[in-house]
Order: structure tokens, then C-alpha cells, then sequence
């Protein structure tokens, strides 16, 4: 009976090919970007799951308003050490610096990639491993580490000798790990706590904490809200918030991800919205099928086949179509499986996603066979009169509404897409392509280059050369400062500002960097300094000039030079004489990039002794990395958008593919009476444009409501214009029209008496 039923099956779906081969490239695609994605959202979520203790151990971050998420990953040298002794219910804190680096030996003629190493401090393992029992020396060494066990393979396998400071090898952790390391190094970080006003250095690695047990977490967060602490004089006020280790991958920001956990949440919801529209379509077109085929299964009935054998047949069919989507979407899977990894960055094996993957399959199965039962038991349950007896099309409607329900369900979606995948493309076309304050166009920086500025200059290719202090792109500000403002509102009796050290004044003329009051730093002009307008305008006053700052007198206002994210706004800056002087910003002639490169990798190579290779930063890619994942999204938003907008044309296309067949001798006799070509058209393309305006007209205030939410959240932002509206509507009035044109032109193109004849 089986092997019946999927022979019957099979021809159908060979019978309606181009349905067929649409409905399956829907659901294959969409399902193959929604197990992909929530296998990375799972994979995301677990994080230390394999730590028992996850659930006492926190991250610490400072609350900071003008910092992504309101929250800050610099925190104060002295917290780890002041929060155990602060606060009892603390059972351990630990300082730590994360990063991924090239380790060079045999005098650089050999590498070892990608090494993890953790910096912290001795309380590492009480925070997140308390069962490694690791003696260290006092005092402790300046250089003290540890090897993971197959980390230390790697560098017996090129015969290196420890130094003395090796405490030992410990047992591979579980690299599905916020503090995942190959080599472990200990710092004594209660030496720089000795410096003048400790708590006012902010740095940039990570404090975690460890709970003791039964410890209400809740009542520790309040109590981090505020904390005051008293140094050189000075009473500081700090507010803390504390993260799950659980949930610190995806809260704290990471600017080096390719696509953020937020944003891989926005894909998911467009992939479950594809997968909607895509079996809405076949759903739609199933049903339809099972109306033409209503005088088969009358017949089948009149020869004795019960409800449930024919209710067996059309799942059958159902099923069959929705496996072979299933199947490609597993060869999508696998053929795009590397890409993914790289897009995704996850560390795991292929198992883990076909396990997910599966997983979601049964869940698409189920919902699938609930969603087309009931339709099938309504035809099963009509009478065998009422399935012979031909059913008409009412005049200047569609009459069945589940057709109508679904094609508006497939325009909408496709819509909604359609607008916001635009309205997005702008945005992050405008982030790119506007003016930030300074030409950053071709300028590459690098630092600890064994040549002056002038041997720099001279090389072939570089247009022009100037000291520069890292930490102005990428924005990684080293110092700042807190002043009384003068005037202002009176909530706001001070201001921060953050300081810029610069090659006066050469600063202005590389960069391009338009002056707006005043005048330039001179040359080694060390009290004077230049305000950015925002700084000028939290001043009050017309002008700044000659205003004290500190120990430095105004002198120029420059252009904000937006040098951060666009999510962040611009904060007052005072740029001041002093750049470093083995840093270099270089400007390199229009697609000289590589050979610019290579020529300093040359110099190096041979002036420098040192094993460390300098890193060539480039002031595009460091500005484009600010919108990586909204671009990475928008490319991703975009296949799925032309996806959702292909499944509901196929879908007009057989709806009006069916309803020409039906109406074949209403088109003939209209003919014979004089309609003409248009006419005939229209009267088609009336029924769906109704469809195609209400599904525009209700989908249009949700994307509206959606993407100003969206833009909420930038500085620099783009506006909806009337023709983006207009557009939207313009461009699926002309798929939709396209998608009927040709199957009522054929039609419409038949000789009337042979379709009279016929029927």
C-alpha cells in the first residue's frame, strides 16, 4: 500500500514541476538558514556549561552610558583585589587579560598560530577551577606559567627548553569557554595599585568573581550599584553590574564577532518567517491540488477507499515533497557548512550541527503534518456529489479564502523584507560613505617601525608620514580627564574628556581635518591644546578660545572626528602635543596598499632583531569593522529577502496558472465577444493587485514600526523618504504583474474555438 501511495505521489509532484522544484527550494533554503542559525544561538547560550560551578561565577563590568550596551568592558586596576575584602559574600576575584597570538621561535623561523593566552592573576584557578591545586613560588616570578597538556606537546615537538619560571602542565579545558588558554600567565598586579590614584586607571582585561554558595546574587548587584572609594584625597563613585558567566559570550560586546548575538536573533526570525511563507505556498498549492483532483478522489471513494486510506494518500504526498526539501536543505547544509564556520567563528564539530539540524527537521515534520491535516480531513469529509460537482469561480474574487489568506500571508512577508532590507541597505551605506570629520582613506598605521619619519616618507608610494599615538582608530582612549564646567546646566557641574595626544601640527594637514575656531598647535606647543565642536559646544560659551582646560589653554576647535561606533555618540576631546614616537600613521598611494606593506615587512625583517612583528592596521578596515555584523546581516537578510519575494511570485504564478486552466472557456467566450489582450489581463491582475496593495498596506506600518526602532539606536541615521515607500510598492506591482503577464498572455493566446471545443 506504501509503495502505491509514494508511486501516485511521485507523479504528482512530476506532474506540477515548476510548483514542485519552487516549494522545495523555499523550504530547503529556509530551513537550512534557520538550523544553522538556532544551532548557533544554542551554541551561544552554552556557554561554560560544563563549569558545575557556572552558576556562582560573574563577570564584573562597569556601567558607562557612553559605551555600547551602557556598559564598560575597562574596569579599575585595584577591583579584583578590593571587591573579596569589600564584600564577604565574594568567595574569590581574579584580573585577567584574554588574546589570540602568533608565538614565534627557532629565532622566527618557525610559528605556532593562533595561541590562546590568559594573563591574570593568582586567584585564576580559585575562581574558575578550585580543584587544580597549583603551588606558586613567593615572591612570584616575573615570568610564571602554565601549559595546557597538549599545548606543552606542541612546543616539546620543537624541542623548546622552559625557563624557570614553568610552574607546571595542567589538564586541557573545555574550549567552549569564556577563558579558554593554551598558556596561562600569572602577573603580581598588586604592584601597579602602588601608583598614583590606582582606582583612576582604567583597564582593559576582564574581573571575574566567584560566589560562595547560597549567596543571593540579586542583593550583590545592588549593593555594586554604587560603590565610593577614597584615593589620594579624592572620593570616586564607581557603578558595577555583575553577568552570568553563562550569558557574558553574548552581553559584552564584542566587536571582533562577524555577526552579534542581537543580530543573529533578527536572522532567526527572518528564517522561521521564510519557512512560514514557504509551506504557507505549498500548504496553498497542495490544497488547491487535492480541488482538481476532487472528481479522483470521489471515485476512489465510489470504489470503496475509505476517509483514512485517501487521507493516507495525500500526506503521502505532502510528506514526500517536504522530505526531498529536507534533503536538499541538508546538501545546502553541507555545502555551505565551511562558510558558516567562518562567518560564525564556532569552534565544534560538524556532529554537533547535523545533531541540531535533525533535530529541527522533526520538529518541521510535526508542525507540517498538524498544519495540512486539517484541510486534508475537510476534503475527506465532503460527500462524494459535492467533490464531482465542478466548483466555479466567483466574479471578481478569489472564493477560496485560504488561497486568498495565504498569498496575502507570502506578500506581506515579502514585503515587510523587501522595506526593511532597503531602509537597512541606506544605513549602512550612509555609516560607510559620509564624512566623519577626517579622510581616513588609504592611511595604514603601525607601530615600533625601527625608521624615522622622514626615512618613512621617502619610501615609494607613501604620500605623506606623521607620529601617532594608537587608540585614536580603532577608538581605544588611554586617558581622560574630569573637569568643572563653568557653564551648563546646573545637573552637569562637570565634564569628561577624553585626551588625544597628537603630532602638532601636522595632525590637522594628514588628516584633512577642518579647523573651525582659532588656530593650530604649533610645533611642540605643549600647554595649549585643541577642543573638538562637541567639547566646545558642552562649554556654553560662543567661543572656548583662550578658556583653561587643566594645564592647557585653548587655542582651536576642530570637527568632531567620529572615531568610534555609530551606535555611540561623539564625546568631548581635547587634543593636546605629545604622539608617540615609534608610532607612525603613513598615507599610502590609491592601491599601493600591498606593496607599501611588503616594503616595510622588508625593513623590518632586516633592521629589527626582535621576534615581534608589528601590526599594520588600516584606518578603512578598522572604520568598516564598526558595521561587520550589520553587513554581514544586511547579505544575509538579503538572500533570505529574495527568497520570500521568489516563493509568493511562484505562488501567484500557479495560483493564476490554476485559475486559467479553470477559466479557459470564460477567456475564450470573452474573446469571441470582443475582449481584447488588456482586458483580459486586467481582469486577472485587478483580483491580485487588491491582494498585492492590502498585504503592502498592512506590512508597510509594521517595517516602519520595526526600522525606526532599529535606527533608534544610531547617532547618524538616515531618514524614510516618500520614494523608499513608493518604491517598495512600485517594485512587487511589477514582480506580481510580470508573475501573471505570461501564464494570461498564453492563455489569452488560445484559438477560442479549439478551447469551446474542448470543453
Amino acid at each position: 500500500m506504501l509503495l502505491h501511495y509514494l508511486k501516485i505521489a511521485w507523479r504528482n509532484l512530476l506532474k506540477y514541476k515548476t510548483q514542485t522544484i519552487v516549494s522545495m527550494m523555499g523550504l530547503a533554503i529556509g530551513f537550512t538558514a534557520f538550523s544553522f542559525t538556532m544551532s548557533w544561538i544554542r551554541y551561544e547560550l552554552s556557554y561554560d556549561s560544563h563549569n558545575p560551578d557556572r552558576d556562582r561565577i560573574y563577570r564584573v563590568v562597569q556601567v558607562d552610558t557612553t559605551k555600547i550596551e551602557g556598559l564598560s568592558n575597562m574596569v579599575p586596576d585595584p577591583l579584583a583585589d578590593y571587591l573579596p575584602k569589600a564584600y564577604p559574600e565574594i568567595e574569590a576575584a581574579s584580573f585577567l587579560f584574554s588574546s589570540t597570538q602568533t608565538l614565534w621561535i627557532n629565532a622566527g623561523k618557525d610559528s605556532i598560530e593562533n595561541v590562546r593566552t590568559i594573563t591574570a592573576d593568582t586567584s585564576f584557578f580559585r575562581v574558575f577551577y578550585p580543584e587544580i591545586n597549583l603551588i606558586f613560588p613567593q615572591p612570584l616570578p616575573s615570568i610564571a606559567y602554565v601549559y595546557t597538556s597538549s599545548f606543552d606537546k606542541k612546543m616539546n615537538d620543537f624541542q623548546l627548553e622552559k625557563s624557570s619560571g614553568f610552574l607546571g602542565v595542567v589538564a586541557d579545558q573545555n574550549t567552549h569557554s569564556n577563558v579558554v588558554f593554551d598558556q596561562l600567565r600569572f602577573v603580581d598586579y598588586s604592584s601597579s595599585n602602588e601608583t598614583y590614584c590606582p582606582w583612576c586607571i582604567g583597564m582593559g582585561g576582564a574581573v571575574y568573581i566567584r560566589l560562595r554558595e547560597n549567596v543571593n546574587a540579586d542583593e550583590l548587584i545592588k549593593k555594586l550599584t554604587t560603590i565610593s572609594v577614597d584615593t589620594d584625597g579624592r572620593k570616586l563613585s564607581f557603578s558595577f553590574k555583575i553577568i552570568p558567566l553563562s550569558e557574558t559570550h553574548y552581553t559584552i560586546p564584542d566587536q571582533h564577532a562577524n555577526v552579534k548575538y542581537t543580530h543573529l536573533k533578527i536572522f532567526a526570525l527572518v528564517a522561521i518567517l521564510v519557512i512560514l511563507s514557504g509551506l504557507f505556498n505549498y500548504i496553498m498549492l497542495f490544497v488547491n491540488r487535492i480541488k482538481l483532483r476532487s472528481r479522483e478522489l470521489a471515485l476512489r471513494k465510489v470504489n470503496a477507499a475509505s476517509d483514512y486510506q485517501l487521507a493516507g494518500l495525500l500526506i503521502t504526498e505532502f510528506l514526500l515533497l517536504l522530505l526531498f526539501s529536507l534533503l536538499m536543505g541538508g546538501v545546502l547544509t553541507e555545502w555551505l557548512f565551511p562558510h558558516f564556520l567562518s562567518l560564525s567563528q564556532i569552534e565544534a564539530p560538524k556532529a554537533y550541527f547535523l545533531a541540531e539540524a535533525a533535530l529541527y527537521s522533526v520538529g518541521i515534520v510535526a508542525f507540517s503534518i498538524i498544519a495540512i491535516t486539517l484541510p486534508t480531513l475537510y476534503f475527506m469529509q465532503r460527500s462524494v456529489r459535492e467533490n464531482i460537482q465542478p466548483e466555479t469561480m466567483s466574479h471578481g474574487g478569489i472564493k477560496n479564502q485560504f488561497t486568498l489568506t495565504s498569498i496575502f500571508t507570502q506578500l506581506s512577508i515579502s514585503i515587510l523584507l523587501m522595506f526593511c532590507t532597503f531602509v537597512f541597505l541606506f544605513q549602512i551605506y550612509y555609516l560607510n560613505h559620509s564624512d566623519i570629520g577626517f579622510n581616513r582613506h588609504n592611511v595604514a598605521t603601525i607601530s615600533g617601525l625601527p625608521m624615522s619619519k622622514n626615512e618613512l616618507r621617502s619610501l615609494p608610494y607613501i604620500e605623506n608620514a606623521i607620529l601617532f599615538s594608537p587608540g585614536f582608530l580603532p577608538s581605544l582612549v588611554t586617558s581622560g580627564i574630569t573637569l568643572p564646567a563653568d557653564a551648563g546646566s546646573p545637573d552637569e557641574p562637570t565634564i569628561s574628556y577624553e585626551i588625544y595626544p597628537i603630532e602638532s601640527p601636522d595632525f590637522l594637514e594628514f588628516f584633512e581635518i577642518q579647523l573651525l575656531q582659532g588656530r593650530n598647535l604649533y610645533s611642540n606647543e605643549t600647554q595649549s591644546c585643541l577642543l573638538n565642536e562637541t567639547a566646545s559646544r558642552r562649554q556654553g560659551h560662543e567661543t572656548v578660545i583662550g578658556k583653561k582646560l587643566g594645564s592647557w589653554t585653548v587655542v582651536g576647535v576642530i570637527a568632531d572626528l567620529k572615531t568610534n561606533s555609530p551606535l555611540l555618540p561623539t564625546q568631548p576631546a581635547i587634543y593636546t602635543s605629545g604622539a608617540n614616537e615609534n608610532s607612525y600613521a603613513y598615507r599610502f598611494a590609491e592601491g599601493k596598499r600591498l606593496e607599501t606593506e611588503q616594503a616595510l615587512q622588508k625593513i623590518i625583517a632586516e633592521k629589527s632583531q626582535s621576534l615581534h612583528r608589528p601590526t599594520f592596521r588600516y584606518m578603512d578596515d578598522e572604520y568598516s569593522n564598526y558595521t561587520k555584523s550589520e553587513r554581514n546581516l544586511l547579505k544575509l537578510l538579503s538572500m533570505m529577502t529574495v527568497t520570500a519575494i521568489l516563493i509568493a511570485v511562484f505562488g501567484v504564478y500557479s495560483m493564476i496558472t490554476l485559475a486559467c486552466n479553470q477559466r479557459r472557456k470564460e477567456i475564450a467566450i470573452r474573446k469571441v465577444n470582443g475582449a481584447r489582450m488588456n482586458e483580459v489581463l486586467f481582469l486577472f491582475f485587478r483580483e491580485y493587485f487588491i491582494v498585492t496593495l492590502t498585504a503592502y498596506i498592512v506590512a508597510l506600518p509594521v517595517g516602519v514600526y520595526v526600522m525606526q526602532r532599529w535606527l533608534e539606536q544610531y547617532t547618524r541615521r538616515v531618514s524614510m523618504e516618500w520614494w523608499l515607500f513608493a518604491g517598495v510598492l512600485i517594485v512587487i506591482s511589477v514582480v506580481v504583474f510580470f508573475s501573471i503577464f505570461f501564464r494570461v498572455h498564453k492563455a489569452a493566446s488560445e484559438n477560442p474555438a479549439v478551447v469551446i471545443k474542448s470543453e
